[in-house]
């Protein structure tokens, strides 16, 4: 769906390749007993994917409330905040207590304790790891206060600093951008192995920023820069390949400070660069229905798939391999339907 609520194929298309990255890497251990899984699998983040993709839609729409004159500056921002809200809120807070219960009943190996609070307000990851449990919310803070700060940020350049809509949403873009590449630059000589870079990197609301950053500059590009935007989609698609190579192809422990600072903004810039296509793309015969449907429900997917893994993990051990691959069917289809409802 782009910013004026038409859905787009491939926009669709990308937000479904995004879940379906993230539930086969987090489920490859129900089948790890008969197939070890794809090696490849866990290059391409899907989170990175959904971040760009958040930042493209959103920022579109942020644009079109700042360019709204006919309604005070602080009502558009008050309105923008709450469309955000409603929309993701209430599932985050209804899974927050599903894991919670999971974590409390030792369903999943989650801890429970005073500081369980910060989940209430996104704080889990905002400036020290917490790692407590309902552990794929960092993304949702990730998320959550990128809605808060661009908006902020917009408004702010052109109310203090009297700047034009089309100047001042680029500052912010260039911003949510360039703070958290610094910041990993200076973490980068602590970090020792990749389980650190993970936790006091890759999962921090402060260094993750700039991948929707790059989506709100995409969508300033598509707003402002039209012309070339159309012209340029084949070429930023061979950019984009080429970038999103060199963010994944060095997995590897030597490679840690590459994968600590540039890899992260090789790949949202990578993404970005698929936009031009994906967002020109506005049907496939045949897919267009069922891609539609993933998409639709891929936020409630990415909440409800793992407190159903952790179910199904239980139910795992001992089975022959057509029993494991018939349990992985079930989980698949519970995971589909849950999310539907």
């Amino acid at each position: 769906m782009d910013h004026r609520g038409e859905r787009i194929f491939g926009l669709d298309l990308m937000r479904a390749v995004a879940i379906a990255l993230v539930v086969l890497v987090h489920a490859t251990d129900l089948l790890a007993a008969h197939w070890p899984g794809p090696s490849w699998a866990g290059r391409i983040d899907g989170v990175d994917l959904f971040f760009v993709l958040s930042g493209y839609l959103v920022g579109g729409i942020l644009l079109r409330f700042a360019e709204d004159h006919g309604r005070p500056w602080h009502i558009r921002l008050l309105d923008f905040w709450q469309r955000r809200w409603l929309r993701t809120l209430p599932n985050y807070y209804l899974f927050l207590l599903v894991n919670l219960l999971l974590a409390w009943t030792h369903v999943s190996q989650g801890i429970v304790n005073v500081n369980t609070l910060a989940y209430l307000v996104f704080l889990q990851n905002f400036h020290v790891p917490l790692d407590l449990f309902y552990w794929e919310s960092w993304s949702l803070a990730v998320e959550e206060w990128s809605y808060l700060l661009l908006p902020v940020l917009v408004f702010a350049a052109i109310r203090v600093f009297r700047s034009e809509v089309r100047t001042a949403f680029l500052s912010a873009a260039l911003v949510m951008i360039a703070v958290p590449a610094a910041l990993r630059l200076g973490m980068a000589p602590g970090v020792r192995t990749l389980d650190a870079r993970d936790l006091y990197v890759r999962w921090m609301v402060p260094t993750r920023l700039d991948t929707i950053g790059f989506g709100v500059l995409a969508a300033w590009c598509h707003r402002f820069l039209a012309g070339a935007w159309a012209r340029m989609r084949l070429p930023a698609l061979l950019a984009g390949g080429a970038g999103l190579w060199a963010a994944t192809a060095f997995q590897q422990e030597a490679h840690l400070y590459y994968l600590t600072t540039w890899s992260f903004t090789c790949g949202g810039a990578a993404i970005a660069l698929f936009l031009p296509v994906l967002s020109a793309w506005r049907s496939s015969a045949g897919w267009t229905g069922p891609v539609a449907f993933i998409s639709r429900i891929s936020y409630a997917l990415y909440l409800v798939h793992l407190p159903l893994r952790y179910l199904f993990l239980r139910l795992v051990e001992g089975r022959s391999t057509a029993g494991t691959v018939l349990l992985y069917g079930t989980y698949l289809a519970l995971c589909i339907l849950a999310a539907a409802a």
